[in-house]
This record gives C-alpha cells, sequence and structure tokens, in this order.
C-alpha cells in the first residue's frame, strides 16, 4: 500500500487473516459442500435441483419471504410514526421514547417470544381476560402470524434508528421553500420530506428484512419448523452435518440475505433528493418563477419611477 505505515500494513494484513479464516473460509467450504456431489466430490446442481423439487423446502423458502417481508411492513408501522413524532416534534420526555424505542434490540429474541407467550399466547394473559370478558380468544401467536408479531416487535428498532437518523439530517430550509411555494401537510413530507428519509428508512428495512430471514430461536420456540433457518438446523441436527441438504439451505439463506442488501443499495443510489415533478409540473414551475421575477421586477422599476417623478414635482428638488 502506497504511503502506508508499517503498523498500517499490519493491521490490514491481521483484518483480512481475520476475515478469511472466520468468514471466507466458513462460507467458502458450505458453498463447496453445496455443489458438490457427495461420495464423489464433482461439480453438481443435482442438491439444488432436490431442493426445489421438495415440497418442504419450497413452502420453508416461501414461508421465510413471507414472515420477512411481513415483518418489515408492520415494523415500518410502528417505528414510522415513533421516528417522526419524536424528531418532528419537541415535547418532553422525548428522548426516554426513543430509549425506550431502543429497548428490544437489548433483549435476545427468544426472550421476547417467551414474553410475548405468556402475554398473548392461546394462554397468555390477554386472552385469559378476552374469553372471561368477550367469550372469544385471538391467535396473536399461533403459527406464522406469532412469528410476524414477535419479530416485528423485536427488529422494529433497526428501523428506527436508520429513519430517525435521515430525518435529523434534512435541511429544513428545503422544507421551508417547500411551504414557500404551497405545499404543506401530507403532500410535503411526500414529496420532500419521504425522498430525503428514503436512504435511511431502506437501510433499517433491509436489515430487518435478513434478520427475520435468518433467524432461527424464535420460529423453533414458537414451534414453527417449515421455515429455512429451522430446517436447515433440524437436517444438520437430526442428519448429520454429512447431509449436503443444511449446507444447501445455507447456501439459500446467504445468497437470499446479500440479495436483499444489494436490492436496498440499488434502492438507495440516487436517493436523498427531494420528489422531482413531472415534466409539465416542473415547466409550470420555471414559468412561475420567471413571471415572478419579471414581476418582481416590475415592481421595482414602478418605484423607481414613482420616486424620480416625486422628486421632479418637489420645489426643492428643483431649486438644488
Amino acid at each position: 500500500m502506497k504511503g502506508a505505515t508499517p503498523g498500517q500494513v499490519a493491521a490490514a494484513a491481521l483484518i483480512a487473516a481475520f476475515l478469511a479464516v472466520f468468514l471466507v473460509l466458513p462460507v467458502g467450504t458450505v458453498m463447496y459442500v453445496a455443489f458438490t456431489e457427495k461420495g464423489t466430490g464433482a461439480f453438481t446442481l443435482v442438491n439444488f435441483a432436490d431442493f426445489f423439487r421438495t415440497e418442504l423446502f419450497v413452502r420453508s423458502l416461501w414461508n421465510s419471504t413471507y414472515v420477512s417481508a411481513m415483518s418489515v411492513v408492520w415494523a415500518s408501522a410502528l417505528a414510522l410514526p415513533l421516528a417522526i413524532v419524536t424528531t418532528r416534534f419537541e415535547f418532553r420526555g422525548a428522548a426516554l421514547v426513543q430509549t425506550l424505542g431502543f429497548l428490544p434490540l437489548i433483549m435476545p429474541p427468544f426472550v421476547g417470544a417467551v414474553a410475548m407467550q405468556l402475554l398473548f399466547g392461546r394462554n397468555g394473559s390477554v386472552n385469559l381476560l378476552l374469553d372471561e370478558w368477550l367469550g372469544f380468544k385471538i391467535p396473536f401467536m399461533e403459527g406464522l402470524n406469532g412469528v410476524i408479531f414477535v419479530q416485528s416487535l423485536h427488529y422494529f428498532p433497526f428501523i428506527l434508528i436508520n429513519l430517525s437518523a435521515s430525518l435529523r439530517n434534512i435541511d429544513r430550509a428545503m422544507e421551508e421553500a417547500a411551504q414557500n411555494l404551497g405545499s404543506s401537510g401530507f403532500r410535503l413530507f411526500r414529496r420532500i420530506v419521504l425522498p430525503l428519509a428514503m436512504p435511511g428508512y431502506l437501510a433499517g428495512a433491509s436489515l430487518v428484512f435478513v434478520k427475520v430471514f435468518d433467524d432461527l430461536a424464535t420460529p423453533l420456540l414458537l414451534n414453527v419448523k417449515d421455515m429455512l433457518a429451522p430446517q436447515a438446523y433440524l437436517r444438520v441436527t437430526s442428519i448429520g452435518i454429512a447431509d449436503p441438504m443444511g449446507y444447501v439451505i445455507s447456501v439459500v439463506l446467504v445468497v437470499a440475505s446479500v440479495g436483499a442488501m444489494w436490492l436496498s443499495a440499488l434502492a438507495t443510489r440516487g436517493r436523498g433528493k427531494p420528489h422531482r415533478a413531472h415534466r409539465g409540473d416542473d415547466q409550470h414551475s420555471r414559468r412561475a418563477g420567471a413571471t415572478s421575477r419579471r414581476r418582481s421586477a416590475a415592481a421595482a422599476g414602478s418605484r423607481a419611477g414613482a420616486c424620480r417623478a416625486a422628486r421632479r414635482r418637489s420645489p426643492g428638488a428643483r431649486s438644488g
């Protein structure tokens, strides 16, 4: 490295060695086993063909995608209002609300799952009260809906943190300019504020998707096994580490996670700018600006002419 000190070179080499041993080598081993035929070691795609021919694995892939996407939706519903209220309005206790919003990240996922089971499970406190007072129960924690419920509550701080940071970094002068041009309320939020905050939101949403897609503990605690991460775990623990399908599922998990992060980076490219109007609206804005400038110039000319006429009519001006 040009201009680098020996200490910087040693630090870079140490980091590279660490990544190679604890990241590249394990992932490379998983990839190798997934793409090789058991016994011969020859390259093959049969393992992936078996994966997509197995109804359980295809259903698990769909369930993982569905749970991750719906968790992003409900996490956004929780994080978006909280981020707007705590960053756009000044009130006593805003810092406390933000701190409480970050608390779910401190707890391990299985702790949240157990707590939600005690509160909202089939025999939890909420359903016992509903059964006693109204005579029915709501299946909050049943099946995939329970996983979505727990994951949304646990991971929404990822969106909250990134979105709050983006909202705080927005230049208020742009909002004031939009307000001077007649934009306000939801239109101002949709056309100016949301596009500027979109990179932070997409960064948080992609993290939520990846974390939910790869999570193992919560589905197992809720006895949901037809998802990819539980299937990979069950294949390795029940059949053994030599079973190629566990590695195939792991490759699918890695590819899906990397793909989600790549799509997020692709979507944020060129973002962070106010929403551009259509060509007709843009031309109308330019015409309105030119008209306003002409009117201002005409008004200034009229005032200057009036001042000159007043000076000519004034006796003092004539005597001077």
